[in-house]
């Protein structure tokens, strides 16, 4: 009688163990547990991140400019101004972009590090709840011959440049971890 009594209790915590192990790991990432946490001022910031709904960050193009050039390389300067909405803390682990002139591909560059890239080093950039940030990079181009016109243009500064890529996000707190992605296209002359 004695064993199937201490069965019954050793069972019984089995159970209560992975219940909770179930709570942690679906609760955050399932959007249930927004319904337990109240929101206001006094809600510790790891909190807020699990109960709130993560808005897309705001991202604007501040031009890309020509800093120098000769008849094998130009080193172009992209800038963008990144604006988190939330009210918790997002982490813009890199940014993606090509730029073109016209249909064609004229030079790429990655601002960041996204977390899963190195584990040794990451290079990425904490956004504070309600603030933006100016950030740039400066990428090397090379002229292969091929298009005389567009290395013109651009050594003249008159070249008509699209930016496009993606920003590469998370909120990682001690309850739970997202990523998230905002495309962008920008066209500017």
């Amino acid at each position: 009688m004695l064993y199937l009594d201490a069965k019954i209790i050793l069972y019984g915590a089995v159970a209560v163990i992975i219940a909770v192990i179930i709570g942690f790991a679906v609760l955050p990432g399932s959007g249930m547990i927004k319904n337990f946490i109240p929101q206001g001022p006094n809600v510790p910031t790891s909190m807020t991140a699990v109960s709130t709904q993560i808005k897309p960050l705001s991202i604007q193009y501040n031009g890309t400019s020509v800093v120098s050039s000769d008849q094998r390389n130009a080193t172009l300067q992209t800038n963008f101004y990144v604006t988190n909405p939330n009210n918790t803390t997002i982490i813009l682990e890199s940014i993606n972009y090509v730029i073109y002139y016209g249909p064609t591909v004229i030079g790429h560059g990655e601002i960041g590090q996204g977390y899963e890239d190195n584990w040794q080093s990451s290079y990425y950039f904490p956004l504070v709840a309600g603030t933006s940030s100016n950030i740039q990079d400066n990428a090397v181009i090379v002229n292969t011959g091929n298009y005389p016109d567009i290395w013109s243009a651009i050594q003249k500064g008159t070249s008509k440049i699209t930016v496009s890529g993606t920003a590469y996000y998370a909120v990682k707190t001690a309850f739970s971890g997202s990523d998230y992605t905002t495309d962008f296209n920008f066209t500017k002359s």
